[in-house]
């Protein structure tokens, strides 16, 4: 059951983790790709950075050819440790994005990753060659360009549409930002060089229209933000007097020398750019809020979505948990109160209605199961105790009738019993005044009846578990019990009787072992060949008690027969028809239970069966000096095989040359003496 309701449970709840795990994956997505972002908006602050710093070597190594290549190099030495210091970041930041970018993008930050040995051949280059200072504005300005270029692939990668746009702003003000610089380098070989030809005037009159028009596509595609920031920027002295001495110095072009000092000219630009500079970092920095912002929002879903999850988890495992408990908790005590029920309960109220005479009994209360809920599982319960109280019902109604026939069967038998006893008392007078051989031994065959169906009645009251009347008070020899069990079976010629003890059997259970004895004694001639012989063995044991082997040479029984009796003979059933076929058994077990008697049958070698009777040590103990009843002893010959009969009341001596008719009659009356007590 429980696993049913887990099958019909576990839909949902892989459905519910399904659609939550997608959720979470989706939020874990947008967090990854926006600290990628992350990741590349530094890139591009780092790359911008470098930027400018190859922007400031380009212009201060063209100025320096320009003037002859003399003069002093310190400050192109110390731009270059700046070049080398913002490539290394660069290169710092695009080995955190490697390990989490797709294979174009990783070759995009690879293409960054190798600026520093273009950088290093480009100065070298330009160390050793005799180019003049434009040339060396152009190929700076080529590899300028292919950091543009390579920063600007990284801006799809860049996650967010505000972002892109943020991104895209930035990359125009930075190109209008280059053309500036590119205009402090031209402008600086002119007056250095003290030479303005019409190539020059021509590229750098370009160069400012190009500023011109990224600085007009800025302002139109920026926030309002950016726009007020630039223009509460880049504005002041230094930005008017560089467009004046720009103007001025285009204007003097072809008619004189240049009169602007270099230096003046550099220093009043660089002025300019750093204000334009401070605009680009602000604009980098924009960008790194939006997606810092972005990030922290994609972490916050991330996290809100896998605590919604979890709390839906939890409460689906919870309401499982309880429905589950609701179904099964019942379930489980119903069948703790069906096993007890089936196990204890009802069996010990029968065994108490079988063990009751069942003539006045007690209504029996029903305790009803544990489970009180109205739903299915409790009118479940209800229908289970209708049962229960129906099959104690029927319980008491058969116990009720098994004792209205034990109290018939008891009736019948002390009515047979009393005629049985009338017949016995009539043939003993009828023995003891006939003189007639043929018409005694009659007599006797008619008193061995009666004795025999003394025996049948008695087994009536065992059925009903009744005690028989007849009891004997005083210990009688074990030897003269088994002799009176010998005489109660018909075929009483063919037992014979080998290693008598001198032990004494207690009066209370006398009968009982007698009519045990018996009824072992005559399944065995029963089940024999007449002309055999059921030879009857007794032994004292050391523990105490004597045990009893009766011993035939019969067909025998399997060794599942076997089992099956002594199982009988251990639990002997209830009352029933099939207990009628076999009533010696019945009648056995009863009385050997009544008197913690062990009985036990096993096959004989080589044919037979063998039952084994253990007398406990409570019913016998050494023979010791009492008054004897009277009765006969046994006389045995060397090979231990009866040869006749003594009365031990008398001195008198029979042995086999004797009247067959005195034989007979002295053995009749000496067992019934010790069965009648």
């Amino acid at each position: 059951m429980r696993t049913q309701l887990l099958a019909v449970v576990v839909i949902p709840i892989v459905t519910a983790l399904v659609l939550g795990g997608l959720r979470v994956g989706s939020a874990a997505q947008n967090a990854q790709d926006a600290d990628n972002a992350r990741q590349l908006v530094r890139v591009v602050d780092k790359g911008t950075a470098l930027l400018q710093k190859i922007e400031d070597e380009r212009d201060l190594t063209a100025l320096y050819v320009a003037a002859g290549r003399t003069g002093d190099t310190s400050r192109i030495d110390t731009q270059h440790s700046k070049t080398d210091a913002a490539l290394a970041q660069v290169r710092a930041e695009t080995a955190h994005v490697h390990g989490t970018t797709n294979s174009v993008l990783a070759t995009q930050l690879a293409v960054l990753d190798a600026f520093g040995p273009k950088v290093a051949s480009l100065r070298h280059t330009v160390t050793r060659s005799t180019m003049r200072w434009p040339t060396v504005v152009d190929v700076y300005t080529a590899l300028i360009t292919q950091l543009t270029h390579a920063l600007d692939l990284l801006a799809p990668d860049i996650a967010g549409h505000v972002l892109v746009i943020r991104v895209g702003t930035l990359e125009t003000f930075a190109q209008a930002t280059e053309k500036a610089s590119q205009q402090r380098a031209l402008l600086g070989g002119v007056l250095a060089e003290e030479h303005f030809d019409a190539n020059e005037a021509q590229s750098l009159a370009l160069a400012a229209r190009q500023q011109q028009a990224l600085t007009d596509q800025f302002l139109s595609s920026a926030p309002a933000a950016q726009r007020q920031f630039y223009e509460h920027t880049v504005t002041g002295r230094d930005v008017d007097k560089a467009d004046t001495l720009q103007k001025q110095t285009l204007a003097l072009q072809g008619t004189s020398r240049p009169s602007l000092d270099a230096d003046t000219w550099f220093d009043t630009m660089t002025s300019k750019l750093d204000l334009m500079r401070r605009v680009e970092q602000s604009l980098v920095g924009s960008a790194e809020d939006e997606i810092s912002h972005e990030q922290r929002q994609a972490e916050r879903s991330l996290l809100t979505a896998s605590l919604v999850e979890l709390l839906i988890l939890l409460l689906v495992l919870a309401v499982t948990h309880v429905l589950v408990q609701s179904i099964v908790g019942p379930l489980h005590t119903l069948r703790a109160s069906t096993l007890d029920i089936a196990q204890r309960r009802l069996p010990e109220v029968v065994r108490l209605l079988r063990e009751s005479s069942g003539a006045h009994l007690k209504p029996i209360e029903v305790e009803s199961t544990a489970v009180d809920s109205t739903d299915e599982i409790g009118r479940v319960a209800r229908a289970f105790d209708d049962v229960h109280r129906d099959s104690v019902r029927l319980a008491s109604e058969q116990a009720q009738l098994r004792g209205r026939i034990n109290t018939m069967f008891v009736n019948l038998s002390q009515r047979g019993q009393s005629l049985v006893e009338r017949q016995l008392k009539l043939i003993d007078h009828l023995e003891n005044r006939e003189q007639d051989p043929d018409l005694l031994a009659s007599l006797f065959k008619l008193d061995h009846l009666a004795t025999r169906m003394r025996r049948n009645e008695e087994n009536l009251l065992v059925l009903a578990g009744e005690k028989a009347g007849r009891r004997w008070s005083a210990p009688v020899r074990l030897v003269d019990v088994l002799r009176a069990a010998i005489s109660e079976i018909e075929q009483y010629q063919r037992v014979q009787l080998r290693g008598l003890v001198t032990a004494d059997v207690d009066g209370r259970a006398v009968n009982d072992v007698v009519h045990l004895i018996a009824e072992l004694l005559e399944n065995a001639t029963t089940f024999s060949s007449p002309d055999t012989e059921v030879l009857v063995t007794c032994l004292l044991l050391s523990g105490g008690g004597a045990k009893v082997e009766i011993q035939d040479s019969g067909i025998g029984m399997s060794t599942e027969d076997l089992a099956e009796a002594n199982e009988r003979l251990l639990n002997p059933p209830v009352v029933d028809v099939a207990v009628a076929r076999r009533m010696g058994m019945f009648v056995v077990g009863r009385l050997s239970g009544r008197h913690d008697i062990r009985v036990q049958l096993r096959g004989s070698s080589p044919h037979g069966v063998t039952a084994v009777v253990m007398l406990p040590q409570k019913l016998v103990r050494e023979h010791e000096d009492h008054m004897d009843p009277p009765g006969l002893s046994a006389r045995y010959n060397a090979q231990g095989r009866l040869t006749g009969w003594r009365n031990y009341d008398t001195v008198e001596q029979l042995d086999e040359s004797a009247s067959a008719s005195r034989v007979h009659r002295t053995h009749r009356h000496g067992a019934r003496s010790a069965g009648n007590g």
